[in-house]
């Protein structure tokens, strides 16, 4: 069974390489996510499943901007409100993939530390998502990393939650066919995206997974961090059914991750030797 070290340098070119094309998308109706309040539902829909990013809508991509999900415009994006010192951020890092990848010499504390990737970056891989719903919570399970989150749907968050890699997610249903994920708490460790766009501990994600029909589940994201960006934006994701079966060990180590890099990753993005 491979290992997360042993596949990373095949997900950044293949990241690198999908130039995916991501269907038109609204805002959602409230106008912050703080706004948003909770609305529940006697019905729970059924999120059973292998869930893997969709390459015919919209796919895997390297920016949560629905104005530029291949990253060509990193900085310029109609749709991400940035304030200065984000901007200056996200443009001061030099990502593994997308147009101007530098997966030789990143930034990229995830690629360099094996942090965990955090959300909503998660999904920009191409690895596996499945739900684990009880009656007292629903655990989101990450093949990437072998990770896993916590949505408890019968508590309010703590008044002062520490800050976390995955924050405080609490959540319910709506309409008898999505699940709403509400988070807050996090650090400011992780990046948003594959394009290095930053956030602060003040970031209050709210997700939505909607199962559309028996294949295909959609994501709407709103991001509210007011310590990074001047207003909420929107991102979206789509997922399709997985019927592989599998769900390969994905472990990063310091150690193993810099073993990989020494003896594949370098070699691989240096130029080949004059004949």
């Amino acid at each position: 069974m491979r290992n997360w070290v042993s596949m990373s340098l095949g997900l950044s070119l293949c990241l690198i390489a999908f130039s995916p094309d991501l269907r038109a998308q609204t805002a959602p109706a409230a106008g912050s996510a703080k706004a948003q309040t909770q609305s529940g539902s006697s019905k729970v829909p059924n999120l059973s499943g292998d869930w893997s990013a969709d390459p015919k809508r919209g796919g895997i991509g390297q920016s949560l901007s629905l104005s530029d999900i291949g990253g060509k415009n990193r900085g310029k994006e109609t749709d991400i409100p940035y304030q200065p010192w984000a901007l200056a951020k996200t443009m001061s890092e030099r990502t593994p993939t997308g147009p101007d990848a530098r997966f030789d010499d990143t930034t990229d504390p995830s690629m360099k530390y094996c942090d965990p990737q955090g959300v909503p970056r998660i999904h920009m891989w191409p690895a596996k998502t499945k739900f684990v719903q009880t009656p007292e919570a629903v655990y989101i399970l990450y093949q990437y990393g072998d990770n896993f989150r916590q949505v408890w749907l019968n508590r309010k968050h703590p008044d002062d939650p520490d800050p976390t890699w995955w924050g405080d997610s609490i959540g319910w249903y709506e309409n008898g066919d999505t699940l709403v994920v509400d988070t807050v708490g996090f650090n400011d460790k992780t990046w948003l995206d594959q394009m290095g766009h930053p956030h602060t501990d003040k970031l209050h994600l709210i997700e939505r997974y909607k199962r559309v029909d028996a294949n295909t589940l959609e994501l709407d994201m709103t991001i509210d961090d007011p310590g990074a960006y001047t207003k909420p934006w929107y991102a979206h994701r789509n997922f399709t059914i997985s019927k592989s079966g599998q769900w390969y060990q994905w472990i990063c180590t310091v150690e193993e991750n810099q073993h990989f890099f020494d003896n594949q990753g370098a070699p691989a993005v240096s130029s080949p030797p004059n004949k």
